[in-house]
């Protein structure tokens, strides 16, 4: 800038491209926000498929085991039931480890599925399947922990999937 306060063309030249940077990051992030939005959506709809399937085993099973009763009968329908709730586990384990189901998603699943992992009887009904099914569901009872989780990324990999 001159010292009376005029701009040369560099000057200008050089707040344009400033300006025209500036504006471009904006919109990458904005693309990239979307993306990232784009994709937990992705993960929701095909959450909310495993809690419907979920609600429509529920409803088969033993009142007691419902309601976190260690204690409890399941004639062969509920039977049928129990299995294919630890199915379903299984599924669940598998879909996380597969980077489908989200961070906030899995806290909430994850706290039934210690449970299945606690249930003596539930381990008795997976005990009876081939060694070959529910590998998922066998590792979560093997393990000790309280917050198993399949998936082994970092919380940075997990956001930009949108997990997080």
């Amino acid at each position: 800038m001159d010292p009376v306060g005029k701009w040369d063309w560099a000057d200008r030249t050089y707040f344009i491209s400033i300006l025209a940077t500036f504006l471009t990051t904006i919109g990458v992030v904005g693309i990239i926000w979307q993306i990232i939005g784009e994709r937990r959506s992705r993960h929701r709809e095909f959450e909310n498929m495993y809690v419907n399937r979920y609600w429509s085993i529920a409803k088969e099973l033993p009142r007691r085991f419902v309601y976190g009763h260690n204690d409890y009968e399941a004639n062969s329908d509920e039977l049928t039931a129990l299995n294919e709730y630890l199915l379903l586990c299984e599924d669940e384990l598998d879909l996380r480890k597969r980077e489908f189901i989200t961070d906030q998603t899995w806290e909430i699943w994850g706290e039934g599925l210690s449970a299945v992992s606690a249930d003596p009887r539930l381990r008795d009904l997976v005990s009876e399947f081939p060694e070959d099914r529910l590998t998922n569901l066998r590792a979560l009872i093997d393990s000790s922990s309280q917050t198993f989780d399949p998936l082994l990324w970092s919380r940075t990999r997990r956001w930009w999937s949108g997990l997080r």
